[in-house]
């Protein structure tokens, strides 16, 4: 089996589809299976134990953590006709994923998709919500060329089966859970920031309007005018990021990116994992944190709902919600042994997410969709 994989996002950019993107490349090569990665130039530095092949590519001016390849069609036919791939997966529908799906129909080979982003919810976080049904216009043409569509929880499969899109299937996650874990706790790291007695609140995201983090910074300061125990910690950096440097209470420390046993070490480090996205396919950053052993008070929306579980391994509110997450951070906060039960519940749920079983049921659909494009074509 050989696949050529197709996506507008890729490591070092700091995103859950990049990571996912080289998690699944790696797991493929370790397995035996032959694969290309075909992306728009990230700057990667270092070897990788699969094939890359890189397209020029310029930064979104409005988003620049985000990039937009310009791909050589001519010059990608090239590799990809010494590569020979049996199967493209598309893991974005931009730019590269257009180039696959145009490769795939070409060279008549079976296309599957992706869908890991709700791009049409976050229109109207940036005022384009003018744009929504071209958005899901175009989507669905999109997905509707493929002979497989994934989409990482039930909550993002119900809501394209109502839009119109076919042929979806369910593509989990899994966690590192020895990367991710208790046991990289920093002592020394509360002692660092200055705040050895207090409680820490922790998210980790990107700092961007889609992710809700206005509901976050108004429950702090309706918790600072109840309480002087606690300090937010935000990990991660985005377009949001510069105005809430300047307008957050003192009790906020910015980390920018973190990565591998530097990001490890703060979820473990940290006390409570808070997270008001309701925007996400998946949430990949709540089951690293359960992983690390923390209870998590975040929106009970989209993907998220795929792992919290309201009083097992955090505590639920109701999306875009200022009370209820006030509620749930002041009662994780006074109620010790609430805090250690549902410590104990994420880790617990998180150990039941393997990456092996999500690599597993992703190969067993390529060989799926292979076989019933050479009936097809028979």
């Amino acid at each position: 089996m050989r696949v050529g994989i197709f996506t507008d996002t890729f490591i070092p950019q700091v995103n859950g589809v990049a990571r996912t993107v080289a998690r699944l490349a790696e797991m493929l090569t370790a397995n035996g299976v032959s694969c290309m990665v075909l992306a728009p130039d990230t700057g990667l530095e270092g070897e990788v134990p699969y094939e890359v092949n890189f397209s020029p590519g310029f930064d979104l001016p409005v988003y620049q953590e985000c990039k937009v390849a310009l791909p050589g069609y001519a010059a990608i036919c090239r590799e990809l006709e010494e590569f020979k791939p049996d199967v493209v997966h598309l893991v974005t529908e931009f730019s590269m994923g257009l180039c696959g799906l145009k490769y795939a129909s070409s060279s008549r080979i079976p296309a599957v998709s992706s869908y890991h982003t709700n791009f049409s919810q976050y229109l109207s976080y940036y005022k384009l919500s003018f744009l929504s049904n071209w958005v899901w216009k175009y989507m669905r043409w999109f997905h509707n060329n493929c002979l497989k569509n994934y989409c990482p929880s039930e909550a993002t499969l119900k809501s394209l089966e109502k839009k119109g899109i076919n042929n979806l299937d369910i593509w989990g996650r899994g966690v590192d859970t020895t990367l991710f874990s208790p046991m990289k706790k920093d002592h020394f790291f509360k002692d660092r920031l200055g705040i050895p007695d207090k409680t820490v609140l922790l998210y980790v995201g990107r700092i961007a309007p889609e992710k809700d983090l206005d509901i976050l910074m108004e429950s702090l300061t309706v918790i600072n005018g109840r309480r002087r125990d606690l300090h937010l910690v935000l990990t991660g950096d985005g377009p949001l990021a510069p105005a809430l440097r300047r307008e957050a209470p003192p009790n906020v420390t910015f980390t920018g990116y973190l990565h591998g046993e530097e990001l490890a070490a703060v979820y473990a480090s940290s006390d409570i994992f808070v997270f008001p996205s309701t925007t996400e396919t998946y949430g990949n950053v709540v089951l690293e944190a359960m992983a690390s052993g923390l209870p998590v008070a975040g929106a009970l929306a989209g993907g998220v709902r795929e792992n919290l579980v309201n009083r097992v391994n955090g505590l639920g509110c109701s999306p875009r919600s200022v009370r209820d997450m006030v509620s749930a951070i002041i009662e994780l906060t006074e109620n010790g042994d609430l805090r250690k039960d549902l410590a104990a519940g994420a880790r617990a749920h998180a150990l039941t997410k393997s990456w092996d079983a999500v690599f597993q049921k992703i190969v067993a659909g390529y060989y799926e969709v292979v076989a019933k494009f050479g009936l097809k074509s028979a």
